[in-house]
C-alpha cells in the first residue's frame, strides 16, 4: 500500500477538549494504515501546559510530526488574521520539506490556508466544514450585523465560504441536514460531500462495572433515587437551552416521580442557581469531571437531555454528547431544527420535542414512559452512525479516494 502525507491543520488545540476527542483520535488511527501527518494546531499555552505531554505520549512512535503553534487571543479579528499568516508561513515550510498529497481543513480559518497553498502549488484540499461557521457567529450574537465592521466580516467569509466549497476537493459535513441544504440551495454537487457526524470513542464509552460505579455515586454524593435520573452534559453557554430543559423537567418529575436532574458542566450561572434554590433535593451539579470519568457520569442517566437553539447555522450542528449518550446506551431527549436530531424518534433513539411548550413536554414525556428503551440496542445500532472506528474507516475511504488510488 502506497502513503498518503496530509498536512492536517486544526484551529482547535489538541491539549483542549474537542481537539481531543474529535481530532487526535483519527488521526492517531488514520497514521496506522499508511498515511503520515504533517499535524497543525493553536494551543492555548495555559492547556498546552498541562496537555502537552499527554498529547506527545498519544503520539510517540506514530507517523505524526505536531507542529503546535500559540494561539493568539486579542485584539478581536486581527489575532485570527495572525494565527492564519501562522499557518500560510508554515503550510509554506511543510510543502517544500516534502511531497504533500492533500491537506486536510477543519474549519475555515484552516480552509482558507489550505485554499491559499491550492493556489500557490495546486495541493488538493478537504473542507471539513463542522458546520456554518460565519452564521454561527451571528446566530451566537458573537458578532452583530449592526456593527459596520462585522457586517464586512461577515459578508467576506460568506464570499469565502462559496470559494471553499467550489475549490475544494471534498467537503465534509457533520449533518445530512447540511448536505441536503448545501445541495439544493448552493448548487453543491452530492458527490462531494461526504458526512461524518462527531463520533464517540465506543471503546471508552462502554459498560461500567457496577462497582466503580458506585464508587463514583459515593464520591459525588449522588443518591439512588426512586424515580428517573435525567442528565445534562455539556455548557452553559449562549447554544445551550437551560431554562427550556428545566421546564421540562418540571414536567418530567410529574410523570416520574422521586427523580432528579443531574447537571455535568464546567460552570454554573444564574439559571442553574436559581433551579438549585427551587428543587434543592433534585437538582445534582457535577462540575469539572475529566474526560476519563465520563462514561460513569451517563451510567448514572435513564435519560440525556440536549435542548440546543435551533438556528440556520444549527443545520450544520453535530452535538459530541449525542455520540456519547448513544454509546452508553442512554435515551435521549432532543429539540428539532438541529441537524439531524429531528430523526432521533424515528430512529427509536429517544424522543423529539418539535417546539418548547408545556403540551410538548408533556406528550413528550408519556411517551418516554410508555417506550422501553433496551440500552445495548441502542448502543449497537448507534454505532453504525456514531462509533469512532467506523468513521475513521469514511475519513479513509476519503484519504484514498483523493488520493487517486483505488480504495485500499
Amino acid at each position: 500500500m502506497k502513503s498518503i502525507q496530509v498536512i492536517y491543520i486544526s484551529y482547535d488545540g489538541m491539549c483542549d477538549p474537542v481537539g481531543a476527542s474529535q481530532v487526535l483520535p483519527y488521526i492517531a488511527e488514520l497514521s496506522k494504515q499508511s498515511i503520515e501527518f504533517f499535524l497543525i494546531s493553536f494551543e492555548k499555552p495555559e492547556k498546552f501546559e498541562s496537555g502537552e505531554a499527554t498529547v506527545r505520549a498519544m503520539l510517540e512512535g506514530l507517523p505524526v510530526h505536531w507542529f503546535p503553534l500559540r494561539y493568539t487571543k486579542n485584539p478581536p479579528v486581527f489575532s485570527t488574521m495572525i494565527d492564519l499568516r501562522k499557518m500560510k508561513i508554515l503550510c509554506r515550510k511543510i510543502c517544500r520539506e516534502n511531497k504533500i498529497d492533500f491537506i486536510h481543513a477543519r474549519s475555515y480559518i484552516s480552509a482558507l490556508a489550505a485554499m491559499h497553498m491550492h493556489h500557490k502549488r495546486k495541493i488538493p484540499f478537504i473542507f471539513d466544514m463542522r458546520g456554518f461557521w460565519a452564521d454561527e457567529r451571528i446566530d451566537g450574537q458573537i458578532w452583530s450585523l449592526k456593527n459596520p465592521v462585522f457586517r464586512i466580516i461577515y459578508r467576506f467569509f460568506k464570499q469565502k465560504e462559496k470559494q471553499l466549497l467550489s475549490e475544494s476537493a471534498t467537503v465534509v459535513s457533520l449533518t445530512c441536514a447540511a448536505k441536503n441544504y448545501m445541495i439544493e440551495n448552493w448548487n453543491i454537487h452530492e458527490n462531494k460531500i461526504h458526512v461524518i457526524p462527531c463520533a464517540a470513542d465506543y471503546s471508552h464509552f462502554a459498560e461500567q462495572s457496577p462497582s466503580v460505579v458506585q464508587e463514583f455515586r459515593l464520591k459525588h454524593k449522588l443518591p439512588v433515587v426512586s424515580g428517573k435520573t435525567l442528565m445534562y452534559i455539556g455548557s452553559t453557554g449562549t447554544w445551550y437551552m437551560l431554562k427550556e430543559m428545566f421546564d421540562f423537567y418540571n414536567v418530567f418529575r410529574n410523570q416520574f416521580p422521586g427523580s432528579q436532574f443531574v447537571l455535568c458542566i464546567n460552570e454554573t450561572n444564574s439559571v442553574v442557581e436559581e433551579m438549585k434554590q427551587k428543587f434543592p433535593d433534585e437538582i445534582i451539579v457535577l462540575q469539572r469531571i475529566p474526560r476519563s470519568d465520563m462514561p460513569l457520569v451517563l451510567s448514572l442517566a435513564d435519560y440525556s437531555i440536549m435542548f440546543i437553539k435551533p438556528a440556520f447555522s444549527k443545520k450544520a450542528s453535530s452535538p459530541i454528547k449525542l455520540g456519547e449518550s448513544l454509546a452508553m446506551g442512554v435515551p435521549v431527549i432532543c429539540n428539532a431544527g438541529v441537524g439531524d436530531l429531528g430523526t432521533i424518534e424515528d430512529e427509536k433513539f429517544g424522543v423529539v420535542v418539535n417546539t418548547t411548550t408545556i403540551i410538548e413536554y408533556d406528550a413528550a414525556c408519556k411517551r418516554l414512559a410508555a417506550n422501553d428503551f433496551s440500552s445495548p440496542d441502542i448502543r449497537d445500532r448507534s454505532a453504525l452512525s456514531y462509533d469512532l472506528s467506523r468513521n475513521v474507516e469514511k475519513y479513509r475511504i476519503v484519504y484514498w479516494n483523493l488520493k487517486g488510488d483505488k480504495y485500499q
